[in-house]
């Protein structure tokens, strides 16, 4: 063998010599990372608060209100207006303590709304924006966010708002481009076409309702929409290996122990289970040596394992969270035709789950995973036809409640969504009177 065939050789050698240890490196340095489901080393303006708007809401200024739901994170006007926001926290003038919104003010001008289903604190105002700032140390919480631009770059309100205790912090901006840009920008998504449009109770005098709501009506006097169709994805053993292998190292097909409860497929530390209620569980027993998170980190997580499962095909969005224990636990629900698709009360009871999909996080990495293995589509061929009339609905649902009017208690929220079932169906009203959630036809 000749001295440039041994060098050669010596080079392959040392190369997988080197492979080969920096692959254990990997593997054993930090056993954490065995978890594919885990967030550390992300920066927190990566997605870690994504998926977590429930409806944006824009002000036309003609007592027309246009609502978007599905498709805000891919809008290019969203970053717009968040640029806007990011300014206003780090640029311009804090006040505390606002008190209750103004809506008939709001609304006589243009505004864009961001209205979300749970209730955040200040620290999630870096990770939603992308930025720092001690002005943001001021905002003590919120679920909604009014952004109120002038077309001529002069002046904009930003107000983070908390309806659940009617408080609020301003944020206020002068002079600047990117108010103008901002404004532009909600212009644009209020040119949006759609059969539905949505009117304030506040600005149409509706005292029927205890705090402003956006109400939706139709152009038409009926409403003609495509039914849903649900599409349970563990129907066979093919597509539960298929749907469990993305929670494993290695294919795990055919390696599972099977009883009356369903199926389960296990390795030293992951355990998926798919049980005969239709639902899937994922367990990680995998040691955690991250020293702690953000609240962001956790969520994005929690966003990491629903996106790396291609069996969920619906749009998410986060309905709400708790904390206990070091851990937090994320409930999701689905996004269908710029409408809320929300779990039946049928499937909650048959499935023990409360939303449709349910993460809990700690340390930044999933600890358990549960989802409803169903997904969503429109209807091709069955289409319905429905009266949006919130004020019938309303009558109807209190002469079932109230033998008298007098008794009658004012309506705190009125939301048109999609009551899953486990066969075709379409729209309801769900009604919200003295905190209990009531389910009304249309």
């Amino acid at each position: 063998m000749t001295i440039k065939h041994l060098g050669r050789n010596f080079i392959i050698a040392f190369l997988m010599v080197l492979a080969i240890y920096q692959t254990g490196k990997l593997w054993f340095e930090d056993i954490s990372d065995h978890n594919f489901f885990n967030f550390s080393g992300r920066s927190e303006s990566e997605g870690g608060m994504s998926y977590t708007l429930d409806r944006l809401i824009v002000n036309t200024g003609d007592n027309r209100v246009v609502v978007i739901g599905s498709g805000i994170y891919t809008n290019e006007y969203k970053k717009t207006i968040d640029t806007a926001v990011s300014e206003a926290l780090s640029k311009g003038s804090l006040s505390e303590n606002t008190g209750n919104v103004d809506w008939n003010s709001v609304l006589d001008n243009r505004a864009v709304i961001y209205s979300y289903s749970c209730t955040f604190g200040p620290n999630a105002l870096e990770s939603l924006f992308d930025v720092k700032s001690e002005n943001i140390g001021a905002i003590k919480s919120f679920d909604t966010i009014v952004i109120s631009p002038r077309a001529d770059n002069s002046y904009m309100r930003v107000i983070f708002f908390n309806s659940k205790d009617k408080t609020s912090a301003t944020a206020e901006l002068k002079s600047s481009s990117v108010i103008g840009e901002c404004f532009d920008a909600g212009t644009r998504l209020a040119d949006r076409d759609s059969d539905i449009y949505y009117i304030s109770s506040a600005e149409n005098g509706f005292d029927i309702f205890s705090e402003n709501i956006f109400l939706p009506r139709c152009k038409n006097e009926n409403y003609s929409y495509n039914a849903v169709e649900p599409h349970f994805t563990a129907k066979d053993i093919q597509m539960i290996e298929e749907n469990a292998n993305i929670f494993f190292n290695n294919a795990i097909a055919g390696n599972y122990t099977r009883n009356s409860e369903g199926y389960t497929f296990s390795d030293d530390t992951t355990v998926v289970k798919f049980n005969e209620n239709d639902v899937m569980e994922y367990f990680s027993y995998d040691t955690k040596r991250q020293n702690g998170s953000s609240f962001s980190d956790d969520l994005g997580a929690a966003l990491n394992i629903i996106e790396q499962d291609k069996f969920v095909t619906n749009e998410v969005y986060l309905h709400s969270y708790s904390y206990a224990d070091g851990r937090f636990t994320f409930l999701f629900n689905y996004k269908l035709n710029d409408l809320r698709l929300l779990p039946s009360e049928e499937i909650k009871e048959k499935t023990g789950l409360s939303s449709f999909i349910e993460v809990s996080v700690s340390q930044g990495s999933v600890d358990r995973y549960r989802k409803y293995t169903c997904r969503y589509t429109l209807s091709d061929k069955n289409i319905l036809s429905a009266r949006i009339d919130f004020i019938g609905a309303i009558d109807k649902l209190y002469s079932q409640l109230y033998k008298n009017t007098a008794d009658a208690k004012p309506v705190n929220n009125m939301t048109l969504a999609y009551i899953a079932k486990d066969k075709s169906f379409g729209l309801n009203w769900i009604v919200d009177i003295d905190g209990r959630e009531y389910v009304a036809d249309i």
